[in-house]
């Protein structure tokens, strides 16, 4: 059976999405941002996606039941999110017009309204990659994450606590007490985002006499994880083919550790190296050594603007 569900594991949402008003479950976040990578570059319109429970749970990893499906999609349906470019000017959407179930075959079609926000965006958009976001638990980690992703080439953002508040739709149990949206939201965000994502942040607080009123996040590329990764490299993959540079050039790891090029056997200095092994890094999964030509990122966002 044919599904919507590829192995694409690109979104692409307008910053306007990405800073409205809502509050979703882990799991109803999950289900939008699987949906939008089955959103091809040449799509004009929203279709009819189609898809199985079997090809939702093996891309997401999950074991949901048919129950559990039904259950979120009815909890998703009520959800409204809240666009405000003003104070007079505002929008109300639902994520999706519709879905349906039968037997096996899930369909769904994204509401009509927002296709300004997620089909052929040509302003200010945040590209995700869902593998990075499916991991965290926390459905407000999933948000911040995307409110970061959107500053990460600015390096910093800062936010007023009651508007990011309103943003995330924080109940009031936990607006009540700093302390408890503190541990609850900032602490655990940062926490996951750091473990699980390309990014790595940290916050520090403005106060108005006792009072918190801005947090300010600092927002760096995550090399946390990246020492391990070359080492994985050096140990595993000892003059492999890595990948072919844009002009061909095949790219492999010496039994020194060291990158280079091995039409020529020359080696590539400490500070290409290094930026080197960020990108190869970041885009890990399209390794030649993995499984095939390396990704090109510029390329992928490329196709993602349509071009």
């Amino acid at each position: 059976m044919n599904t919507d569900l590829t192995d694409r594991n690109y979104s692409r949402q307008s910053h306007l999405i990405v800073n409205a008003k809502y509050a979703l479950t882990p799991s109803e976040i999950n289900l939008i941002l699987t949906l939008l990578t089955a959103i091809k570059k040449e799509d004009k319109d929203f279709k009819d996606y189609e898809f199985t429970l079997t090809e939702f749970n093996k891309k997401t990893k999950k074991s949901m039941t048919t129950k559990d499906l039904n259950n979120t999609v009815k909890s998703l349906m009520s959800k409204p999110l809240e666009i405000y470019i003003s104070e007079k000017k505002w929008k109300i959407f639902h994520w999706f017009s519709y879905f349906e179930c039968d037997d096996s075959l899930i369909t769904c079609r994204f509401d009509k309204a927002l296709k300004p926000y997620l089909l052929e965006i040509k302003d200010r958009f945040v590209i995700s990659d869902l593998r990075m976001i499916l991991p965290m638990r926390s459905s407000y980690s999933k948000r911040m994450y995307l409110l970061l992703k959107e500053y990460s080439k600015i390096g910093m953002r800062t936010f007023n606590v009651e508007e990011l508040q309103e943003i995330l739709k924080v109940p009031k149990s936990k607006k009540e007490k700093y302390s408890k949206f503190k541990s609850d939201v900032l602490k655990k965000a940062e926490a996951d985002i750091n473990k699980f994502t390309d990014l790595e942040v940290n916050f520090t607080e403005k106060k108005r006499g006792r009072k918190v009123v801005e947090i300010t996040y600092t927002i760096k590329k995550n090399h946390a994880d990246l020492k391990a990764f070359i080492g994985y490299i050096r140990e595993l993959y000892v003059n492999t083919l890595l990948y072919h540079t844009k002009d061909g050039r095949p790219l492999k790891c010496s039994d020194k550790g060291l990158l280079y090029y091995s039409d020529t056997m020359e080696n590539i200095n400490k500070k290409e190296s290094m930026q080197l092994w960020e990108y190869l890094h970041e885009n890990q999964a399209r390794l030649t050594c993995f499984q095939g030509n390396l990704f090109d990122e510029e390329e992928v966002i490329r196709k993602l603007q349509g071009e």
